[in-house]
């Protein structure tokens, strides 16, 4: 009785065994009460005992023979019908257990660890929908596997350029080969704190995407925080020679965000635009007001810009549009995933447009406090 085919072919069993056994009872009654009226209205069919006090009605042979007939035909029937509807409960229930059987071996598939299983089953019922939802599952967890390893891959060639530098710094120093410098040391010094913030962002970045990063909101003056950064970035772009603007309209309403996070945002947009923007370029951060209630901050630069085969990619962890990018100039390529997962967790949204050869310009919004 543990067979699903079993249980459904069963169920149609008793299902067409109550419904005939309703009906013949009912034929029965009505072909007996008919047949009777239909006698005692024709002279010599049938015989009447009333010695009793009762009338009790007696058929002829002939008459008796159509009865039994009937009562036999009525059962004979009933026995096909059953018949019937056992075949035909099987028939229907192997069409519903077969995908079931496809899932179940699928599961187990996936459950060792083999991705690449599907269930063929393409119908537009409800087991089709089944069917289509746990091929879509499976190609979400085949995709998250992907960029599991290669998250892995990415980590541990970031944290093995900077533990290298050190290793080697180090085992020259112990070795006596060369005597440390102050300026050796900063370097090694420079590793250190670079590795630091590649391990903080990791764990930042793994927190939001479990959805337990937590933020600490509050009323917030989104003119204040760019205002701060775009003060801390001056010097910078002074020294190459970049112009670095805001843009910021008066009585910009007030957000109910977290002013860490959003000051992390707007650094590490304003890091990749000084990044990429080269001697001479400009620099501009924008903000204000649009017609849904959101506050949108805009970074643009005059950089070399994204291909648009990248864009759909830009804010990826890792991902580096241009390849040949060494490490120390094209950063670890966690901050804009950062900037993604900090921009969504305030329910705002982030994109970027660009133009090879003109420059990008980020956007984020912020929405605006009650």
């Amino acid at each position: 009785m543990n067979s699903l085919s079993i249980k459904l072919s069963l169920l149609f069993a008793g299902l067409a065994l109550i419904s005939i056994g309703i009906v013949a009872i009912w034929v029965n009654q009505s072909v007996n009460a008919n047949f009777t009226s239909y006698c005692q209205q024709q002279p010599g069919t049938c015989t009447c005992d009333t010695m009793s006090g009762k009338q009790v009605i007696t058929f002829g042979q002939a008459e008796q023979k159509f009865i039994d007939d009937s009562q036999r035909s009525l059962g004979i029937a009933a026995l096909v019908a059953i018949a019937i509807a056992i075949a035909l409960g099987f028939v229907v229930s192997k069409l519903i257990t077969r995908p079931m059987q496809q899932l179940a071996f699928s599961a187990r598939k996936i459950a060792s660890g083999d991705l690449t299983q599907r269930v063929q089953h393409k119908s537009d019922d409800e087991v089709g929908e089944v069917s289509n939802a746990f091929n879509s599952m499976v190609e979400q967890l085949e995709q998250k596997e992907k960029s599991r390893k290669h998250l892995l891959a990415d980590v541990a060639h970031e944290l093995r350029n900077p533990l290298s530098i050190v290793q080697g710094n180090l085992e020259a120093w112990l070795d006596g080969v060369i005597k440390p410098t102050p300026e050796q040391i900063a370097s090694v010094y420079d590793e250190t704190v670079l590795l630091n913030r590649l391990i903080t962002d990791l764990r930042e970045l793994s927190l939001a995407e479990a959805g337990q990063l937590k933020l600490h909101l509050e009323k917030t003056d989104l003119k204040e925080i760019i205002n701060a950064e775009v003060t801390g970035f001056q010097a910078r772009c002074q020294e190459k020679s970049i112009s670095l603007v805001s843009e910021v309209i008066d009585g910009l309403p007030a957000v109910n965000a977290d002013r860490d996070r959003i000051r992390q945002v707007l650094h590490n947009l304003l890091e990749n635009a000084l990044r990429y923007t080269p001697a001479e370029g400009s620099i501009k951060v924008k903000a204000d007001l649009d017609k849904n209630q959101q506050i949108t901050v805009s970074v643009s630069d005059s950089g070399s810009g994204i291909d648009r085969a990248d864009l759909p990619f830009i804010f990826e962890h890792f991902y580096k549009a241009d390849k040949s990018r060494q490490r120390g100039y094209g950063g670890a390529g966690i901050g804009l995933a950062l900037v993604k997962k900090y921009v969504e967790l305030h329910g705002g949204r982030v994109w970027v447009e660009s133009e090879v050869g003109k420059g990008s310009v980020f956007h984020f919004t912020v929405p605006v406090t009650s």
